[in-house]
């Protein structure tokens, strides 16, 4: 990583102890501030929560408002009351992650396995600016395991060791937490291992599908009076894995990861300096795990292989100050985070083709804030923050050699003119922008006398185009994952997303019950979608790329539009007695077009999750009935197809066999229905089972189980 020294040092500088004294003051001075507020997160805690899949991305399922939008078993992309993508800001233990895949194969939860993951949290409704950059769409924040400091002077080892198998793919799992900690450092490792076969569904396989992951992590943690610094470098290496829904396989993900922290803390408030970098290589093929392009004739024809390397390099830092008040606390910061893409599509049976994909596309942001929480009165709590964020992209100009055997005519002396013509429009176009956005928002809560807590919340947030967005010069799909099977082109000259929304809530609680409905409306001027393209040369390339075989005709440009998201979600939970709780969450959200007559694309249908919990001397046991109604609001835009509802029936258990060692079983469509997943887009690659480009199938019946060992 060429950025990772200067990291390094920075981080090391910031951390050198002080003198050390005690901080109980302070903390106690933290604990004494209560501003009145609502249950604005919803955290799953991955030991407490059996889940047989690989994907983080998928715990997004049991959380109010949240889905997933699914392309492979390690490709879950998050979505949250309608938007996914880039407009959900995804952090990983404090750092944003940029993934090298232009078409998200390695989307930000791909980074942080359920293996080493502690817990996921999603903000609920409107996101403090304090989050993050650009949380148009909803934050989510993955924690990995840490370890924790000891109580006295000797160190002490521990760790945990996880191993989990589940039949639908014959998958499994070998991972190991390990530290030696005292009263003041802790030294962590790491590693992990975990692999699948193709996944199954009630009337065959969905190919490719299988995976093949491996991760090593190496930490250090340092606390002493007010002072605490950590340190972490993690080794992410994914090998094959099947993306059946996207072009292209995963062959490689090879990725280092960094980051730091360091806090001090007094009675007046506490600092906090963050940092991560991140450096991602990625390499994908159309013939390595599906069957190869083919010509008429059913033979592979060399002509149309493809492989696509592609790298992203990242870093970012934050600086935060939280001032403590008598009623309440100001927090000020100041955050950057800069990204580096580049993407190269070639064929190895012909060492000249080759299209410049992306070349040294820039994406920058530096951004600074101020918030403040206040309680008015004893019932009454405001929150409130203003953020300014400075966006910079640029791009190298870009080219291609569509005619590698330099013919004088025919298809690929037409395609290369055009492929020429194209690049040279987008290098003559004004690459380098530039935009200002501003974010603000306002919440106002009030506690009644009783057990609810009224709440009422407004926001502006922003979002600058992805570099997908403004970049792609060519008709392909490198989308971020969009998978609709189109193929789109940029637009160097789009507007930055800007969203006015409003919430309301109410917390609903006491010892035997609790209930959280939000009701949220969101209109989005300057919304990024693809629209018909009016680019003749681009229509024409898009044309002869489809009567090749290998694409779409009509390609989109991505435009602004306006938008509009609205709906209701709830999280809630009754004791039914003393070992029995009943949990309900319930999902509705429409997602359209102002502009024209036309839904959104790839939003997730209403659908209601309930559950029955059991605690027993023991053990605990859940049973889970999970229903999607059927989806007829479609982009007609996108040639979006409908699918119908469907239900399904989860079982699960968990017991501890000795101090220290769980063992939880369960079976996740316990009665093998069929269905089609409306979140899991198209099938891409040849299959018997599957017919091309129809919607992907839900997974058969799975019977899994996990153990772990805490010592």
């Amino acid at each position: 990583m060429r950025h990772s020294r200067k990291l390094l040092a920075l981080a090391l500088a910031i951390a050198t102890p002080l003198a050390g004294q005690t901080f109980a003051q302070e903390r106690q001075r933290i604990e004494e501030i209560t501003v009145v507020g609502v249950r604005d997160t919803h955290t799953v805690i991955v030991d407490d929560t059996l889940v047989a899949t690989p994907d983080t991305a998928q715990l997004l399922r049991k959380m109010p408002g949240a889905n997933v939008n699914k392309n492979g078993e390690l490709t879950g992309i998050a979505q949250y009351r309608g938007m996914f993508g880039d407009r959900i800001q995804v952090s990983v233990d404090g750092a944003q992650i940029n993934g090298a895949g232009p078409n998200a194969m390695d989307a930000p939860l791909h980074y942080a396995p359920v293996a080493i993951l502690e817990s996921l949290t999603i903000n609920r409704g409107i996101v403090p600016v304090s989050k993050g950059q650009e949380t148009i769409g909803g934050y989510v924040e993955a924690n990995t395991y840490a370890g924790d400091f000891g109580t006295t002077k000797g160190f002490e080892f521990s760790g945990r060791a996880y191993a989990g198998a589940q039949s639908v793919n014959s998958g499994d799992v070998l991972s190991g937490f390990f530290s030696m900690a005292n009263d003041t450092h802790i030294f962590r490792g790491f590693v992990m291992q975990e692999r699948a076969d193709d996944l199954e569904f009630p009337t065959g396989d969905i190919t490719p599908s299988e995976y093949d992951r491996e991760r090593f992590d190496l930490g250090y943690s340092f606390a002493k009076g007010r002072h605490e610094f950590s340190i972490d470098f993690a080794r992410n290496n994914t090998k094959d894995a099947g993306t059946a829904s996207l072009p292209m396989d995963i062959l490689s993900i090879d990725s280092d990861l960094f980051r730091s922290r360091y806090t001090f803390s007094t009675s007046e408030g506490l600092f906090t300096a963050e940092l991560s970098a991140s450096d991602n290589e990625h390499w994908m093929t159309n013939y390595h795990l599906r069957r190869p392009p083919q010509t008429p004739a059913s033979t592979d024809d060399p002509m149309r292989f493809r492989r696509n390397w592609a790298v992203s390099e990242n870093y970012g830092f934050a600086l935060k100050y939280e001032q403590f008040a008598d009623n309440g606390t100001w927090l000020y910061g100041i955050d950057g985070h800069f990204a580096e893409h580049r993407s190269i599509i070639t064929n190895p049976n012909s060492a000249p083709f080759y299209i410049s994909n992306f070349n040294d596309v820039n994406r920058d942001i530096i951004g600074a804030f101020i918030e403040r929480k206040i309680s008015l009165n004893a019932q009454t709590g405001l929150e409130t923050g203003i953020r300014v964020n400075h966006v910079s992209m640029d791009s190298v100009p870009v080219s291609a050699n569509l005619n590698p055997m330099n013919m004088m005519m025919g298809m690929p002396v037409m395609m290369n003119n055009l492929a020429g013509a194209l690049s040279t429009q987008f290098n003559n176009d004004t690459l380098a922008q530039t935009d200002t956005n501003v974010d603000a928002f306002v919440r106002l809560s009030y506690q009644t006398d009783g057990d609810a807590t009224w709440y009422i919340g407004a926001a502006r947030k922003t979002r600058s185009p992805s570099y997908q967005e403004r970049y792609l010069w060519i008709p392909l799909e490198a989308t971020g994952g969009l998978a609709d099977g189109k193929t789109y082109i940029g637009n160097p000259n789009l507007k930055p997303e800007a969203a006015h929304e409003i919430e309301l809530g109410l917390d609903l609680e006491n010892s035997d019950y609790g209930i959280y409905p939000r009701v949220f409306y969101k209109r989005v001027s300057d919304y990024i979608q693809g629209t018909p393209s009016t680019n003749v040369t681009a229509n024409n390339f898009a044309q002869m790329i489809a009567n090749m075989g290998m694409g779409m005709p009509n390609p989109l440009q991505f435009s602004n539009v306006d938008a509009r998201f609205y709906g209701l979600d709830i999280d809630s939970n009754f004791s039914i007695n003393d070992k029995i709780t009943l949990r309900a969450i319930l999902n509705i959200v429409r997602a359209d077009r102002r502009d024209i007559n036309d839904d959104l694309y790839r939003v997730s249908p209403d659908n209601v999750l309930v559950a029955l919990d059991y605690r027993g001397n023991g053990w605990t046991g859940s049973i889970e009935s999970v229903t999607y109604a059927d989806q007829n609001r479609i982009a007609i835009t996108n040639s979006e197809l409908k699918t119908e509802g469907y239900s399904l029936v989860n079982v699960m258990a968990r017991s501890s066999l000795a101090d220290g060692v769980e063992v939880s079983i369960g079976a996740e469509n316990l009665l093998d229905e069929s269905y089609l997943d409306h979140l899991a887009a198209y099938n891409r690659a040849y299959n018997p089972d599957i017919a091309s480009r129809a919607r992907m199938p839900g997974l058969g019946r799975n019977f899994y189980a996990r153990v772990m060992w805490n010592f």
